[in-house]
């Protein structure tokens, strides 16, 4: 379905803002978000996505005032729905972004900019604003010698961003011999892997609980976005295959004082002896 919002020109009264991606899309948009409250810093903001995604919201409760209300949109691939295309006339905004559903009109983009730069763009603001910050929660009591792992990636089992079940099993009993408790995070039809406490919870609990460990070992997913944007220690195993032409995923890497990332053309070619390095190092770093 083809739609496009004709947007008022500023200033602005109301307006829409909000991704209707996944859930590291919907953390990548934050620098947009931010520069639209920089730019009108008098307009209230309707903040929306998908109901899908909708188990992230949380995370944005009391982000900031602008943010006046929530849309959770009941279209996802098929937004927008009749439903939502009757929301969208009761509200009257001023302006949505983005005005239409958002694509890359350079498929190469990240050989000359940062994803939350494109992202930004693909909702119709512009920005040079590539780092994120949410507000840390207050209740997060932490619990030392543990790690968080997300190594099943959305794509699971296709694709070529998860590390196969043997690899996960040498990180995890590794991990164990050096004394730490790990907190499994996957989706539900996903496989435990062995010696790991299988966290069941919502996504956003499953949030809350990764900020209770030491650090995060994943692949390039939402949870290193979400890491991210509490600066919260993690090692990031990463593949450039998918997008070969651009040969690196520097471009796609948050933001993270306290992360490092490693990739190859399928993150699961990722050498065992380099990530036993790199759990090394993170263990100095935490303890």
């Amino acid at each position: 379905m083809s739609f496009i919002y004709e947007n008022r020109k500023p200033p602005y009264k109301k307006v829409y803002f909000g991704i209707n991606g996944q859930f590291g899309d919907i953390i990548m948009q934050i620098p947009a978000l931010d520069q639209l409250i920089k730019d009108n810093p008098e307009t209230k903001i309707v903040f929306g996505m998908s109901k899908k995604y909708e188990q992230i919201l949380p995370l944005f409760k009391d982000y900031h005032p602008n943010i006046v209300d929530y849309k959770i949109w009941e279209g996802y691939d098929d937004w927008p729905t009749q439903s939502d295309l009757e929301y969208i006339k009761s509200q009257n905004f001023d302006a949505m972004f983005p005005c239409q559903i958002p694509k890359h009109d350079d498929p190469f983009f990240a050989k000359h900019r940062h994803i939350n730069t494109e992202t930004a763009l693909m909702l119709g603001i512009e920005t040079d604003i590539v780092d994120i910050k949410l507000p840390y929660p207050k209740d997060i009591i932490k619990e030392p010698k543990t790690v968080a792992l997300h190594l099943f990636s959305s794509k699971w089992p296709g694709g070529i961003r998860s590390i196969d079940i043997a690899k996960q099993n040498f990180i995890v009993n590794y991990l164990r011999k050096r004394g730490y408790k790990i907190y499994q995070l996957s989706g539900p039809g996903q496989p435990h892997i062995k010696n790991t406490t299988f966290f069941r919870g919502t996504y956003f609990e499953s949030c809350m609980k990764m900020l209770t460990t030491d650090f995060l070992v994943t692949c390039d997913s939402g949870m290193p976005w979400i890491a991210s944007a509490y600066s919260h220690h993690m090692i990031g195993l990463y593949s450039w295959g998918y997008n070969p032409e651009i040969g690196t995923t520097k471009n796609w890497q948050p933001v993270n004082k306290n992360a490092i990332f490693v990739e190859n053309f399928s993150a699961n070619d990722i050498q065992i002896s380099k990530i036993f390095k790199l759990i090394d190092k993170k263990i100095r770093e935490t303890s």
